[in-house]
C-alpha cells in the first residue's frame, strides 16, 4: 500500500506530529468499500477558506473587466473612424478583440487556481470561473502528490482526453507532466483528506478491481511548485549539496544526480519561450500585426534574438560560477551550475505569468519593467545562496555569480522593451 495511505482508527483522518518528525497525512480508502454508493454522492462541497480564494477570483474577474471596458472604449473610436475606413480602424479593432481574448486566458489561470470540488455520481466537478464542469470518474487517470514543508501537500489529479478547459494545460506544464491536463489542489483546501479518499473511492468504483496503487503516485517532482514553495532544499537536492558543514568546501559529495543533456536542453527551451510568447502577445495586443503593421522585421529579430538570449543564459551562468570558483578555491563546478541552474530560473516563471496578464490588458510598460525586474532579482538572489553554499564562500564572493544571472535576463528586457511595437498612437 503506498505510504500516503495508512490505517487509522475509526476511519478518521489525522494529521499528528511526532517528536522524531512529521508524519504523512493518511487515507483509509478500504472504509469506504463495504458503504453504499450513495455515501461517495453526498459528500459536501471542498473548497478553500474564502481568504484564499476570493482574492484571486476578484483578480481574475478584474482583468476581464478591464478588457471590456476597453474593447467598449475601441468600439467607440472605431464607429467615429467609419467614415474614414483604414487599416488602421481594422488594427484597432483587432488589437482589442486580442487583448480581451489574451485576458480571458489571463484571467482564467487566476482565479482557477484554487478551484473547488464536488462528488457527483457522474464525476468529479471543478469550478471552471463562472460554472461548474463535470469530469467523468473512467478519465481520471491518476493522482500525483507532493510534499510540501510544514506537512503540506499538493495534489495533482490528471486525466485523459480533451481538457476540461484550456488553463488545466498550463497547470499541467507548471506540474513537470508536459502536455497532460489536470488541476491542482493543496492540503489548504477543507477537507483535504476527505476529499482525495473520496476520489480515489469513487474512481476505483467506477473501474473494479484498480487499486489505490494504481491510481496514486508519491513524491512526483513538480519543479516549479517546489522551487515556488521550498526553492532552498530543492537546489540542494538537484545539486547534490550535503546540507551538513563539509570540511572542504570542493569536497565530493556521494552522489549528484545525473541530469541528461536532452533534459536540461528540454528544460531551458520551454523557459526561453515563456519570454518569446510575452514578446508576440505585447505586439498582438498593441497592434504590431503584419500585414497590417510595419512590425514584421521587429517581430521575428525578437523573437530570434529572445530565443538566443533564454538558450544562452544556462552555459553562460553556469560557466560564471565555475570561473568564480576557480578564481577563489582554485577549482570551479560547470557540471552542478549547469545540472541547477534551471531550477533557480522556475519562480520566475510565476513573476512571468502575472506580466502576461498586465501584457493582456495593455498596463503601462513601468509597471511591467519593474515586475519584470523583480523576477531578476528574485532569480540572481537564489543563484547567490547556490553559489554560496555549492562553493562555501561569502555572499561577497558569490555576488559575480548572481550578476551573471541578472545580465542576462536584463538582457533580454532591453531587447524586449526596443523591438515591441510601441502600440497605436490615438
Amino acid at each position: 500500500m503506498p505510504t500516503l495511505f495508512r490505517k487509522k482508527t475509526a476511519g478518521v483522518p489525522a494529521l499528528k506530529t511526532s517528536p522524531r518528525g512529521p508524519v504523512r497525512p493518511t487515507y483509509v480508502v478500504d472504509a469506504y468499500g463495504a458503504a453504499p454508493a450513495a455515501a461517495a454522492v453526498q459528500a459536501p462541497r471542498f473548497q478553500y477558506p474564502y481568504k484564499f480564494w476570493v482574492p484571486l477570483r476578484l483578480v481574475g474577474y478584474g482583468l476581464i473587466a478591464l478588457s471590456v471596458l476597453n474593447l467598449i472604449n475601441t468600439l467607440g473610436r472605431f464607429a467615429e473612424l467609419l467614415s474614414n475606413f483604414t487599416s488602421y480602424n481594422v488594427l484597432l479593432l483587432l488589437t482589442a478583440l486580442a487583448s480581451l481574448l489574451f485576458s480571458v486566458v489571463a484571467g482564467a489561470l487566476v482565479a482557477d487556481a484554487l478551484p473547488s470540488f464536488e462528488i457527483r455520481p457522474e464525476g468529479l466537478a471543478v469550478t471552471e470561473f463562472v460554472r461548474w464542469r463535470v469530469l467523468p470518474w473512467q478519465r481520471i487517470t491518476r493522482l500525483h502528490s507532493m510534499a510540501l514543508p510544514g506537512e503540506r501537500y499538493v495534489i495533482f489529479v490528471q486525466y485523459a482526453g480533451a481538457p476540461l478547459s484550456p488553463e488545466h494545460i498550463v497547470y499541467a506544464l507548471l506540474a513537470g507532466l508536459g502536455n497532460k491536463s489536470g488541476v491542482f489542489y493543496t492540503s489548504d483546501i477543507k477537507g483535504f483528506d476527505d476529499l482525495t479518499r473520496l476520489i480515489l473511492d469513487a474512481r476505483m468504483r467506477a473501474t473494479p478491481g484498480v487499486r489505490v496503487e494504481d491510481l496514486l503516485s508519491e513524491n512526483v517532482p513538480m519543479p516549479v511548485v517546489q522551487m515556488a514553495f521550498n526553492p532552498f532544499g530543492t537546489m540542494n537536492e538537484v545539486a547534490g549539496i550535503p546540507d551538513e558543514e563539509p570540511s572542504s568546501p570542493l569536497m565530493n559529495v556521494e552522489a549528484r544526480p545525473a541530469v541528461p543533456r536532452a533534459t536540461l536542453v528540454r528544460m531551458q527551451l520551454g523557459l526561453a519561450l515563456v519570454p518569446v510568447g510575452l514578446f508576440l502577445v505585447d505586439n498582438l495586443v498593441n497592434g504590431g500585426i503584419p500585414p497590417l503593421s510595419p512590425n514584421l522585421g521587429s517581430l521575428v529579430t525578437g523573437m530570434i534574438g529572445l530565443l538566443l538570449l533564454g538558450l544562452l543564459e544556462l552555459p553562460f551562468v553556469a560557466l560564471v560560477i565555475q570561473v568564480l570558483g576557480e578564481s577563489i578555491l582554485g577549482n570551479g563546478e560547470f557540471q552542478p551550475a549547469l545540472n541547477t541552474y534551471p531550477y533557480l530560473e522556475m519562480p520566475r516563471m510565476l513573476v512571468l505569468i502575472a506580466i502576461f496578464a498586465l501584457v493582456a490588458i495593455k498596463a503601462p510598460f513601468w509597471l511591467i519593467f519593474l515586475l519584470w525586474l523583480g523576477g531578476i532579482g528574485w532569480t540572481a538572489y537564489l543563484t547567490l545562496v547556490f553559489t554560496q553554499r555549492l562553493y562555501r564562500i561569502t555572499q561577497q564572493q558569490a555576488a559575480l555569480a548572481a550578476g551573471g544571472a541578472a545580465l542576462v535576463q536584463f538582457f533580454v528586457l532591453l531587447v524586449f522593451n526596443a523591438l515591441r511595437f510601441p502600440g497605436l498612437a490615438g
